[in-house]
């Protein structure tokens, strides 16, 4: 941001003056965040992906989202939510073809990927069974098409992949037979999925979750709120606040954070094998994002396009580790079927 940037934001947002440059903050996936000093306190300035706000409709999406998060707080979901700006009230806020969200800045702590403690992943599913039993507030919420994985379009892209030596191309040409058998399952998973629809922050994982102590979450970053099958959101959100992104899930974090969302009220009522599918399915569509910001598609920068391969690499090692241990991980869920 420069500074006639920010000091159109401050005014926007009544924000006050600022009292020293914005410092960026690490960390996040797809946009940038700013920490931001002034005269009336320090905020979280979220400056979102340029190539993202291209997509028809995205900058409703996200004032939808905000509005999503209002709800779930008043129905006592620790959120942090956006500002808004003093003439129009508007969340979303477009400055010199840049585009803001504006949060006051919460002080706390991510925690690691790495499996975490039993009485957190529990918090971690009362506040899930408190957004899945949200009634139907917002009527022009549709629940997204299904995605679908095209044979034709995984082949093309690793072809594409080996004429510009992308590094992950052997590994992902070799995962081919896997990524179309993966793709059909989570083709099948989907129609018994979606069925049954909640509202959700829909990407509840250990970066999205600030803690200002050991038994005070705030959850962040709700960009992706929206309808989802309750059932692999629940299941998507154990595997990873219990670790599995680096090691095998911790079973204790693994049913604690199942136990906190049955006995706050929540029902796990699809077979766990159809939510690991689902699951993968997330993953999936994961992978074929980054495969496509490898190849410099929809990227800002070559810094962007370098994640992308990173997320390559780390996704499809997630992918093979799920499907291995579905049958196993999805025993646990049917532990707490209701």
């Amino acid at each position: 941001m420069n500074t006639a940037q920010v000091a159109r934001l401050c005014t926007t947002f009544g924000l006050g003056a600022s009292i020293q440059e914005p410092r960026a903050v690490q960390g996040g996936l797809l946009h940038r965040l700013w920490r931001l000093h002034t005269t009336r306190g320090t905020f979280a300035v979220k400056q979102l992906n340029p190539v993202i706000m291209r997509k028809v409709g995205i900058r409703d999406e996200y004032r939808l989202s905000e509005r999503i998060a209002e709800a779930m707080v008043a129905r006592g979901v620790p959120a942090a939510l956006a500002l808004k700006s003093e003439n129009a009230g508007e969340t979303v806020q477009e400055i010199d073809e840049a585009t803001y969200i504006v949060y006051e800045w919460v002080e706390g702590e991510t925690l690691s990927i790495k499996s975490v403690e039993p009485h957190r992943t529990r918090m971690i599913g009362m506040i899930l069974a408190r957004m899945h039993g949200a009634p139907s507030m917002f009527p022009e919420l549709q629940l997204s098409e299904a995605e679908q994985f095209s044979n034709d379009e995984w082949d093309m892209l690793t072809f594409q992949a080996s004429d510009r030596d992308i590094p992950w191309t052997q590994q992902v040409r070799s995962a081919l037979p896997l990524l179309l058998e993966w793709s059909r399952l989570d083709a099948e998973a989907n129609k018994v999925l979606r069925r049954t629809s909640v509202i959700s922050h829909r990407d509840l994982d250990q970066k999205n979750v600030l803690w200002r102590d050991a038994t005070a979450p705030v959850l962040i970053d709700w960009e992706a709120a929206g309808l989802t099958n309750p059932t692999r959101d629940v299941v998507g959100a154990a595997l990873s606040w219990s670790g599995q992104l680096v090691q095998p899930p911790q079973e204790e974090s693994f049913h604690a954070l199942l136990e906190g969302y049955v006995t706050a009220g929540g029902a796990m009522r699809d077979p766990g094998i159809v939510a690991m599918h689902g699951v993968i399915g997330n993953w999936l569509g994961w992978l074929l994002f980054n495969m496509h910001r490898s190849l410099g598609e929809s990227v800002n920068s070559e810094e962007e396009r370098l994640l992308g391969v990173r997320e390559t690499i780390s996704t499809l090692s997630t992918l093979r580790a799920l499907a291995a241990n579905a049958e196993k991980w999805a025993r646990w869920v049917d532990k707490w079927a209701t």
